[in-house]
């Protein structure tokens, strides 16, 4: 028993160390970047990768597994022939990537996807990509390496093949067998935590070259073929794309009339901070529970600043949010473009820019930074530091995502004080997340869903008052600009309408902005804040596409949401819900027509028109 697992190891470690080299000789072959790294630079991007390296090995490993259980009844698989069959076939295949995405690199400045795939179909163009290359010396230099790495794997086959020999207690082998074939899944996903290896794994850096190092070449082309499939087709296209634009242009027409509410001048940035509060719906305003209030400290800071009473999220989960608020780009009906690196790395937003002006920028999260590859997407985003669950010790982990709001909040707070102004600064609260565990009593007895869920505002509300409350004592304060909003809204509290379930509050307060105790009814949408904030500090806006001014008197009053399959469209007298599956109309309200439920759809599809193009 011991011996078939030794035959594992051997087999496991292989891989593990040929996965290695393979980043030596992608870090070697990619020189003109990597010389640009320090050494102590170079050495992480071998250990951060080395944990997806693992990923791959252990995929890798799993048939060997079945043929050694296999082999316990089969004397077949009990010699050495199958194993090097096997690990040949499976060495062409990823040698073969290796060498394809180090070339590949330094056309496309990104790792091997499926997008070669596409060329497949079209011989004369894929010829037409590949023939300045020197496609003789790779073919070469491919059977060369092949040659001797199915050598090497052969002879260490070989030698270790006599391990399988041992056919004694068949079954208790075969239990052992079964198991460890179940435990080789905790390494293939990168872990025991919730959410499984993905590129936020593996990036660490602000460098862009050194994450792309980081990632194992045949990981990623497999992980984008799984995704390429929810990717390749517009499903979403209801008329010509002509049609569709002169629709949709009408509503991103305006005429610039811009009121200016953060106190800017020459000399001086604002500083701005954005608190993006998990699941935080505009149902719970000015909602009583036993007699008191869901979120009193919220509702007391309204009367501070210039609240949104009629703002629309752009999907219902947090990676949809956190693209709409920070890059003004709407989400999807199915995924999110987060998710996909490859063009969440494209986009523009606000971390960016805040960055190119000089901003000092951060990120608090209480959760894992990997979760739906958040990371990936705030490194892209020129966020300098992050701060997550990763940044505290065991004993503050009181929370199953990770650290809970208070935790965070005075971890917040005791920073704000220390950034160099000007500075960015965005959080994004925990603790109001499905199942809305909390660490202190309830404020509402009760413990269905709806209890708890509205129990994790309350707590919630009073960590956000108290980073406020402290950040009021600050110098920083009078000079800094603070936006709060929920990354979605949530259905609970259930009143059987879905488009409330997209409805959110959105405030604007700080030193920095006026103190009107204004409350705007105008529908809005979560995706103008990216373009409002960045026009309220003169810095240029021109990547916004989907991004409109809320503080511009000219825009049409309208908002546009995705949910599984389905559209939501609302304006100032109407609301409508569509659905793509049944490709009608499912919920109307107010002075609907056929014109809404048409610019619904071609919103959607320029939408998505341009996330094909990402």
């Amino acid at each position: 028993m011991f011996k078939k697992l030794l035959f594992v190891l051997i087999y496991l470690f292989s891989w593990i160390f040929f996965f290695e080299l393979a980043r030596v000789y992608f870090l070697i072959y990619e020189w003109q970047f990597s010389r640009q790294l320090s050494f102590p630079l170079i050495l992480q991007t071998m250990a951060h990768g080395l944990k997806m390296d693992i990923a791959m090995a252990s995929y890798v490993t799993f048939v060997p597994c079945l043929m050694i259980l296999v082999s316990i009844l089969s004397p077949i698989f009990r010699k050495g022939i199958s194993y090097t069959i096997y690990t040949g076939c499976t060495l062409f295949v990823i040698l073969f990537l290796i060498i394809v995405d180090a070339e590949l690199y330094k056309e496309w400045g990104s790792r091997i996807d499926f997008t070669p795939i596409k060329y497949l179909s079209s011989p004369a163009e894929m010829w037409a990509s590949i023939s300045h290359l020197p496609i003789f010396w790779f073919i070469a230099f491919f059977i060369i390496v092949l040659y001797f790495l199915f050598l090497l794997a052969r002879k260490i086959i070989k030698s270790s093949i006599v391990l399988l020999q041992n056919r004694e207690k068949k079954f208790v082998q075969a239990l052992a067998m079964l198991f460890l074939i179940i435990c080789l899944i905790v390494p293939a996903r990168g872990g025991i935590q919730l959410a499984p290896i993905n590129h936020s794994s593996v990036y660490f850096s602000n460098s862009q070259f050194a994450n792309n190092a980081a990632i194992n070449a045949s990981w990623n082309f497999i992980y984008s073929i799984m995704m390429s499939k929810r990717l390749d087709h517009n499903n979403y296209k209801y008329m010509d794309g002509n049609v569709a634009k002169k629709i949709t242009q009408p509503l991103f027409t305006n005429e610039n009339k811009i009121r200016q509410i953060i106190k800017v001048t020459d000399s001086i940035k604002a500083n701005v901070i954005i608190i993006i509060w998990e699941s935080f719906s505009e149902k719970v305003i000015g909602k009583y529970v036993d007699g008191k209030l869901v979120v009193p400290n919220f509702e007391k800071l309204i009367a501070e600043g210039v609240y949104f009473n009629n703002c629309y999220a752009s999907g219902d989960r947090t990676d949809k949010g956190l693209s709409a608020v920070l890059s003004g780009y709407p989400a999807m009906p199915k995924g999110s473009i987060i998710n996909h690196p490859e063009k969440s790395g494209k986009l523009s937003g606000i971390g960016k820019i805040f960055f190119e002006n000089k901003y000092e920028t951060s990120f608090y999260y209480g959760g894992e930074p990997e979760f739906a590859n958040i990371k990936t997407y705030l490194l892209s985003q020129k966020f300098q530091q992050l701060v997550t669950k990763n940044d505290f010790h065991k004993s503050d982990m009181n929370s199953k995502w990770g650290v809970h709001d208070d935790v965070m909040a005075k971890r917040f707070s005791r920073d704000i004080p220390k950034m160099k102004e000007p500075f960015f600064a965005t959080w994004l609260t925990l603790s109001s997340h499905e199942p809305f565990e909390i660490p202190t009593k309830g404020a509402f007895a009760g413990d269905e869903a709806e209890t708890k869920y509205l129990n994790s505002l309350h707590y919630t509300d009073s960590c956000v008052n108290e980073v406020i409350a402290k950040l009021k004592k600050t110098p920083q304060w009078k000079n800094t600009a603070v936006i709060i909003v929920g990354d979605h809204g949530h259905h609970l509290t259930a009143n059987g309408i879905k488009v409330d379930a997209f409805r959110i509050p959105l405030l604007w307060l700080g030193g920095a902005v006026e103190n009107t105790n204004e409350s705007i009814t105008k529908v809005v949408s979560q995706l103008d804040i990216a373009k409002s904030l960045v026009q309220q500090l003169n810095f240029k806006t021109s990547a916004f596409s989907f991004s409109r001014n809320l503080f511009d008197s000219t825009t049409r009053p309208w908002s546009f949401f995705t949910f599984n399959d389905g559209i939501g469209f609302v304006t100032d007298s109407s609301r409508l819900l569509f659905d793509n599956v049944g490709k009608k109309t499912i919920f109307k309200e107010g002075k609907t027509n056929n014109q809404n439920a048409e610019i619904a759809k071609a919103l959607m599809q320029i939408q998505y028109t341009n996330f094909l193009k990402q």
